[in-house]
């Protein structure tokens, strides 16, 4: 893959739009229960999440796996359990609940990958081996896997998964940072930028991806109490922090009150 070239602009107009995400990006990406499960689930979770509701899909299938397969925990654990059903297709139909072939062989090739990755470092335990695969990987590197069905975010979210300080470039960052700047950008500019960006505001990278992605895909909050509106570059450009702008609601709905008396 070519060199990709970022334009300071374009780093600084990303920069302004995470900030004005606001401070509980901080921290973020260590609240979200994904990054603790066992190996073998957080594997089947990196394939069942492609291109799938993460939860109303993704989430009751892990449930229902770890509740019924406790003891599967490494990916040695979960390539028996595999083995021991006719096909991938048949495991993943009797075991996660999802009638889809291609997925099915897409997780086989990704648990084998993952395997060679444990059996090239004997002499560390298979969370270590994974992490330091994780971190010392490069973006780029998914192409070489050839794997039918895992891309780039998939192979970037495997990545996070195993503890890699990243993101995954997928439909949600690339659309936050497309708006931020006004243009189309894609999967491997994406990443990059948000890199790029999160680095210099000396934010965890993992952790802007993930509060992205909440605001983004579950845009309701705390107990479904608090909805989260992000606000276009100009408008937040008005309003210095959360209170300014409840405060200029509270106005309008003011107005419109005193209208409402007057007709």
């Amino acid at each position: 893959m070519n060199e990709i070239s970022i334009a300071e602009k374009d780093i600084n107009a990303v920069i302004e739009g995470i900030r004005r995400l606001g401070p509980d990006v901080k921290g973020y990406g260590t609240v979200d229960p994904a990054w603790s499960r066992p190996t073998a689930v957080l594997i089947i979770d990196c394939v069942l999440s492609l291109n799938r509701k993460y939860d109303g899909f993704v989430v009751p299938r892990l449930d229902a796996f770890v509740e019924n397969h406790p003891d599967i925990c490494t990916v040695s654990e979960l390539v028996d359990l595999m083995a021991s059903f006719p096909t991938p297709h048949a495991f993943m139909q009797q075991e996660l609940n999802f009638n889809y072939e291609e997925r099915a062989y897409t997780l086989q090739s990704v648990v084998e990958f993952v395997c060679k990755i444990v059996e090239n470092a004997p002499k560390v335990p298979e969370e270590v081996a994974l992490k330091n695969w994780a971190i010392q990987a490069k973006p780029e590197e998914y192409q070489t896997l050839n794997i039918r069905g895992f891309g780039i975010a998939g192979f970037q979210y495997l990545r996070m998964l195993f503890g890699a300080d990243t993101t995954k470039p997928d439909v949600h960052i690339i659309r936050f940072i497309s708006k931020l700047l006004d243009r189309n950008v894609s999967a491997i500019e994406a990443l990059h930028i948000l890199e790029d960006s999160s680095k210099r505001l000396k934010l965890s990278v993992r952790d802007v991806d993930t509060y992205i992605w909440q605001i983004s895909a579950r845009p309701i909050r705390d107990g479904d109490v608090t909805n989260l509106v992000r606000l276009d570059p100009d408008v937040a450009e008005a309003f210095p922090n959360e209170e300014a702008v409840n405060e200029a609601l509270r106005f309008v709905l003011k107005v419109i009150d005193d209208i409402k008396h007057l007709t």
